[in-house]
């Protein structure tokens, strides 16, 4: 089993999905809240394909450093939220991810330390 850094790619001429990615689980086993991830406090997305930042995120608020092993041939799942930690309030109907923000959507990967992009 080696650690891999989770990366999610996504292709679009547009996108107006946006939301945060929060957690990971592998095997149907939750790895814990912004746990092993780099997240924004923010859910606005970076709109230009090609910003240098695109690849990296930016805004990141919450960093974690924790590797997550995953074995080849896991099921890994994804959650992603519009705020951090969940909804906003009790019947947010936003909650988790507002009606016109779904779409195409990716998840910038972590930057390893020998990167020098981020």
């Amino acid at each position: 089993m080696k650690p891999f850094t989770l990366v999610a790619l996504a292709t679009a001429t547009t996108v107006n999905a946006h939301a945060i990615f929060q957690k990971v689980s592998v095997n149907g086993v939750d790895q814990g809240q912004l746990k092993g991830v780099r997240a924004p406090s923010s859910n606005n997305p970076i709109q230009d394909v090609n910003h240098v930042d695109f690849a990296c995120n930016t805004g990141i608020t919450y960093r974690d450093s924790t590797v997550i092993k995953i074995p080849a041939g896991a099921k890994v799942g994804a959650w992603w939220q519009h705020e951090i930690g969940g909804p906003s309030g009790p019947n947010d109907p936003d909650n988790p991810i507002a009606a016109s923000h779904k779409g195409t959507s990716g998840s910038p990967r972590r930057c390893q330390p020998h990167e020098t992009v981020c």
